[in-house]
């Protein structure tokens, strides 16, 4: 079972993760350059991926380990 105090980092974890995400969309909309552009949509992906896996498992109830 998570403290407490485990259970506010993961939600700080998930904040960074959707700040993260919502940056990296944002500079990849500013960029012309298509290289640049999908690796930055990646990255937000990735991110988003993070968010969504980490915040099922709290949904749930699971451990997390």
């Amino acid at each position: 079972m998570l403290t407490a105090k485990e259970l506010m980092q993961l939600e700080d974890f998930l904040t960074m993760e959707q700040t993260c995400a919502k940056t990296l969309n944002y500079f990849a909309n500013q960029l012309q350059d298509s290289q640049g552009k999908q690796l930055l949509q990646q990255m937000a992906q990735r991110d988003q991926q993070n968010f969504q896996t980490i915040s099922k498992h709290l949904a749930s109830g699971q451990n997390l380990q």
